[in-house]
C-alpha cells in the first residue's frame, strides 16, 4: 500500500508541474490569487481526474509536457525508458 501512495505521489507531482508549465493552473484555483494555491500533487490530482473528460486539443499539451518532464529526470528515464 505504501508501494502505491509513493508511485502516486512520483507521477502526480510531475503531473502537476507539467499543468503549471501550461497555465492550467489558473483553471484550479481562484481568480483572485497571483500565488500557487494548491500542491503540485494537488494539481496533479486535479488534472488527472479531468483526463477522461478533456478534448484532445487540451490533453495533447499536458501529455507532452508530462513525458518531456518525466524524460528530464534521470530516475524517470532509467524507469520508464525501456517502456
Amino acid at each position: 500500500m505504501l508501494l502505491l501512495s509513493a508511485l502516486a505521489i512520483a507521477l502526480l507531482t510531475p503531473l502537476g508541474a507539467a499543468g503549471e508549465s501550461l497555465g492550467y493552473d489558473r483553471w484550479l484555483k481562484v481568480n483572485t490569487a497571483k500565488y500557487r494555491t494548491h500542491s503540485l500533487f494537488r494539481q496533479g490530482l486535479m488534472l488527472y481526474e479531468h483526463i477522461p473528460n478533456w478534448p484532445e486539443y487540451r490533453l495533447r499539451p499536458l501529455m507532452e509536457a508530462f513525458g518531456r518532464m518525466l524524460m528530464e529526470q534521470r530516475v524517470y528515464r532509467g524507469i520508464f525508458g525501456v517502456i
